[in-house]
């Protein structure tokens, strides 16, 4: 009997310590951080994910949560917030109804107004007080300027506007959480993809157990491989310069996508080389926001621009039409509609080019909306081989042989 109570108490002991153990461990962590990428990388592929991974990360008090910037040129922003929480909040609890509108609702509407763009919705510089860090306690961000250049606090969840800014290709932007943060849901998004592009941080209490970094980090590489999966038949369409189920004409896919895949573009020419005899002529079908560049230097071969004051704006050499007519923009009546339409393929801007200059498209945005594919053709009168590149994405090139 006392063999059996000796192995009892030896029992409870062990199941003490190991509780005490567990429980002392949970405590005596500290501090951990948790990465989020922003946008994917598939080594294999030029693609763009709009979307952030994992989308949700679960963290403690005082723990920290780093953006990673992991894409290939798409710009991006994080953004938190209470400006941004209700904006998401309202988005998520739209039905599938109003998700197919062509207009969200107006209380949307609003509260997404509050919140401003990366980019103006028109000509003109990158909007400041999105595009650099902005960290304020309350109010609104200015319309026309930066912010106040300030050190960034630890996030409590209090702030009207907490801001990354634009983030650089392989930037890490770290977000303190504060010890004193209230669990719960805090939201963020990409000031450019709106909130079709978001993601949340969910503050548990401390006492509660959240997923190791390394799970979390596993679970959003899961997410971005489920993704590329999704895509991975239109990539070896596009390749060919073909678009599954749709007929394209002649030339070249600049970009493309599929109707599967929501989150996600495909950021290639396709195909990647084209020869042509001299006088011939090639057309790229813009699918998504790229450009047609020639001959570009570091001063024009990317929309980004940091000043000498670390400032960041939009590199107006690597967007506007150079040596070319650029993108028209629409009447009205252009190939608008519903965009779920079959798509029209046009060309909307035509060259002849001696291949000697430095030639940019500019970036083509699609202004005559779904379900037009427009087309930037270009007539080659010299033999040589032409490599181009797009300035909206890294790694996105091409090139033409003449002759």
């Amino acid at each position: 009997m006392k063999r059996v109570l000796a192995a009892v108490s030896a029992a409870a002991l062990a199941a003490a310590l190991v509780a005490a153990v567990s429980a002392f461990g949970r405590s005596s962590v500290g501090a951990q951080t948790f990465t989020v990428n922003v946008d994917g990388k598939n080594p294999t592929a030029n693609e763009a994910f709009i979307a952030y991974f994992p989308s949700v990360v679960r963290v403690h008090p005082g723990d920290s949560v780093t953006f990673h910037e992991v894409g290939n040129g798409e710009p991006h922003t994080a953004t938190l917030g209470t400006l941004v929480d209700p904006a998401v909040k309202a988005y998520d609890e739209l039905t599938p109804a109003q998700l197919q509108a062509q207009q969200p609702p107006k209380a949307l509407q609003a509260l997404d107004a509050r919140i401003p763009q990366l980019f103006p919705q028109g000509p003109g510089d990158a909007v400041q007080s999105a595009a650099n860090p902005c960290y304020l306690a309350n109010g609104k961000p200015p319309a026309k300027t930066a912010c106040p250049k300030t050190a960034a606090p630890a996030f409590d969840g209090t702030q009207s506007f907490y801001n990354s800014g634009w983030l650089d290709s392989n930037q890490k932007w770290t977000v303190h959480i504060s010890s004193s943060t209230a669990p719960g849901s805090y939201y963020f998004m990409c000031l450019l993809h709106r909130e079709s592009m978001t993601g949340k941080i969910v503050v548990a209490p401390s006492g509660t157990s959240v997923p190791s970094p390394q799970a979390q980090a596993s679970a959003g590489a899961k997410q971005l491989a489920a993704i590329q999966a999704k895509l991975k038949p239109a990539l070896l369409a596009a390749r060919q310069g073909k678009v599954p189920g749709v007929t394209v004409p002649p030339g070249v896919l600049a970009g493309s996508g599929s109707q599967h895949v929501q989150a996600a573009s495909i950021t290639e020419f396709g195909p990647k080389t084209v020869h042509v005899p001299v006088g011939g002529s090639v057309t790229w079908w813009l699918v998504g926001p790229h450009s047609i560049t020639f001959n570009s230097n570091r001063t024009n071969d990317d929309i980004r621009l940091d000043a000498p004051d670390g400032s960041v704006h939009i590199n107006a050499k690597a967007v506007a039409p150079a040596n070319s007519p650029g993108e028209p923009q629409s009447s009205g009546g252009g190939g608008g509609g519903p965009g779920n339409g079959p798509p029209t393929f046009k060309v909307v801007a035509q060259k002849t080019w001696n291949g000697n200059s430095f030639l940019n498209s500019g970036v083509f945005t699609n202004s005559f909306g779904p379900p037009l594919i427009e087309g930037y053709k270009l007539t080659f009168t010299h033999a040589g081989t032409y490599k181009y590149i797009c300035t909206v994405h890294d790694d996105m090139k091409g090139e033409v042989v003449v002759g």
